[in-house]
């Protein structure tokens, strides 16, 4: 199962909307009959269940979620049978994922029709109360990202970072090959981050289609109205991961330079490697037990101080 977000009413309905409707309808519809909304189902960003698509998964997904049902909370009650889909894209956006890929999501257009049972339903999406979006969909392969194998049989764990020769790697199952989409339903709080309605923002004339977008838009344009704010708390978030890492950094040489003092046979690189896959739970958990048992950094051993500094990469979250 993955999320997104809604995307609530943004352009005029075209002719070209109409007709792609009309294809699932019994009776022809006109514009004034149906309610328009673009939503994002999903993207190529890991998402709170440690997967994502691949580009290749995105194109396929867009094929079958073509004709899909909109439902509540995946109730699969004719009732709960809200909106349908009829039309999907991929959009590249000028940004990266945190894998330095170009960010790709899934948009779909969907449409309900204009009735007094649905008055309260469109309310809600305008209003942003109903704006999380989530997919249920099947996949022939889920390979883990670190050794590539299927994720459900090797013995990495997702959400884990490993050491890659280089640096830090967070563990997730790469999804591929979809072969099913089931149906996309309004929920409370979706796996994928960026998933769900797209919202437009009624000051400008230009349209911004998630959150990714605003904070690349207001990092730009700092001094307008309201835009400063935000700016500048997009700054200390900034700076507090910054610290974050710094904090974890100085763990993991404390870590590092007890372990080599009590391992003394043990290379210098061997043991990096060691403490460069251990998490922030591993770190505090070490430090603890050597503070229990009185290893204070006045017992290190001098000539490990000296070590030639290029042996120690920086480590990356």
């Amino acid at each position: 199962m993955k999320e997104g977000f809604v995307l609530p009413e943004s352009e005029i309905t075209s002719d070209e909307d109409i007709n792609l409707i009309n294809k699932y309808t019994k009776r022809e519809l006109n514009k004034n009959e149906v309610y328009i909304f673009s939503l994002v189902l999903c993207d190529n960003e890991i998402d709170r269940d440690y997967e994502r698509f691949t580009s290749e998964s995105l194109e396929t997904l867009a094929k079958l979620f073509e004709g899909k049902t909109g439902i509540l909370d995946h109730d699969a009650k004719s009732e709960k049978q809200l909106a349908r889909i009829f039309s999907c894209k991929i959009q590249t956006l000028k940004i990266k994922n945190s894998l330095g890929e170009n960010y790709k999501r899934l948009i779909a257009k969907a449409y309900i029709p204009k009735t007094q049972s649905s008055e309260e339903i469109i309310m809600q999406i305008d209003s942003g109360i109903k704006k999380e979006i989530s997919i249920r969909c099947r996949v022939e392969k889920k390979l883990c990202s670190i050794c590539g194998d299927n994720i459900n049989i090797c013995h990495h764990t997702k959400g884990k970072s490993y050491f890659n020769g280089k640096n830090q790697v967070l563990c997730h199952a790469i999804l591929e090959n979809p072969i099913d989409a089931y149906e996309w339903s309004f929920v409370a709080v979706p796996t994928q981050v960026a998933a769900g309605v797209i919202k437009t923002f009624s000051n400008t004339n230009q349209e911004y289609d998630n959150s990714l977008d605003i904070i690349e838009k207001f990092k730009n344009e700092s001094d307008k109205k309201g835009m400063k704010n935000l700016y500048n708390v997009i700054k200390n978030m900034e700076n507090e991961i910054k610290i974050g890492r710094e904090y974890i950094n100085n763990m993991r040489e404390d870590v590092l330079k007890h372990l080599s003092f009590f391992n003394p046979n043990l290379n210098n690189n061997t043991i990096k490697k060691i403490t460069d896959s251990l998490d922030y739970e591993d770190l505090k958990n070490l430090q603890k037990n050597f503070a229990k048992n009185n290893l204070v950094k006045s017992q290190l051993a001098p000539d490990f101080a000296k070590a030639d500094s290029s042996e120690f990469l920086e480590f990356k979250i």
